[in-house]
């Protein structure tokens, strides 16, 4: 599938040229492949992600879907503070890595208007301003909101845990989002949304930027790699169950609210 050109540059000010060890280069390739394949697996058995790819989304089930979605990603700032927060030192190279690369991500998706290409996205899918500003959240969202903090908590010894999570839920949004055009909005001969496709690039970005200090951390540490590595799935098989949530409370709304 052929993405739309999207944004091509961006506010962000990382240094994505530090070249690692070959050891450690080769711990990250074998992470990706092995995050990508159980990302496709998990999306292969939601039960949202198969009526996608079958073709029965509804266009309301989309807009209830990512209405929802946006009051997540309206306090996506929290989980990269709570990991910010976790961080027990700006000086040790691994853990500052980790914080700029936090810090970035923030300040781009700010400084460059995602929010903007959020609700741009939500018009795409036929919801109007007055529709947005009129919805709430659903028990499903309020729940999504606090499992990072829930799962992870406040406590600082389990940084590099946490900031795994984080990166393999950046990773899925990526595989997710290309099944999103590939499967609704392609399927239907509909215009990709710019923050779709624009999230589909960035967000493999934003999972090496996250993994990395967990890497470099790590990389020759078999035993930490294992655990960490659940701690990617624990992130991926959470935004999964999202979805899984959502879906369940739109079938359980009466077929009258199923239009918004």
């Amino acid at each position: 599938m052929k993405l739309n050109p999207v944004i091509n540059t961006t506010s962000s000010r990382l240094d994505r040229e530090t070249e690692l060890s070959p050891a450690a280069e080769a711990q990250e390739d074998a992470i990706i492949a092995i995050t990508i394949g159980y990302c496709n697996k998990s999306l292969d058995n939601s039960r949202f992600f198969s009526k996608l790819k079958d073709g029965v989304i509804t266009p309301s089930l989309m807009q209830y879907t990512f209405l929802q979605y946006y009051f997540w990603r309206d306090q996506l700032h929290k989980w990269f503070a709570l990991c910010i927060i976790k961080a027990q030192s700006c000086s040790d190279p691994d853990q500052k890595r980790a914080i700029m690369s936090l810090s970035d991500h923030i300040f781009t998706d700010l400084q460059d208007g995602h929010d903007d290409m959020y609700i741009e996205f939500l018009h795409d899918i036929g919801l109007s301003d007055a529709e947005i500003k009129a919805s709430n959240r659903s028990l499903a969202t309020i729940s999504y909101e606090r499992s990072f903090f829930d799962d992870f908590g406040y406590e600082t010894e389990n940084f590099y845990e946490t900031l795994a999570a984080l990166s393999g839920r950046e990773l899925c949004v990526s595989l997710r989002n290309v099944r999103i055009l590939q499967y609704y909005f392609d399927a239907r001969n509909q215009k990709q949304p710019t923050w779709l496709s624009l999230h589909a690039e960035l967000e493999i970005e934003h999972f090496r930027d996250a993994i990395r200090p967990v890497i470099t951390r790590y990389y020759d540490d078999s035993v930490k790699i294992d655990s960490l590595m659940k701690a990617v799935e624990r992130g991926i098989d959470r935004h999964i169950q999202y979805f899984e949530d959502i879906l369940h409370e739109y079938e359980s709304l009466p077929v009258g609210l199923h239009n918004i």
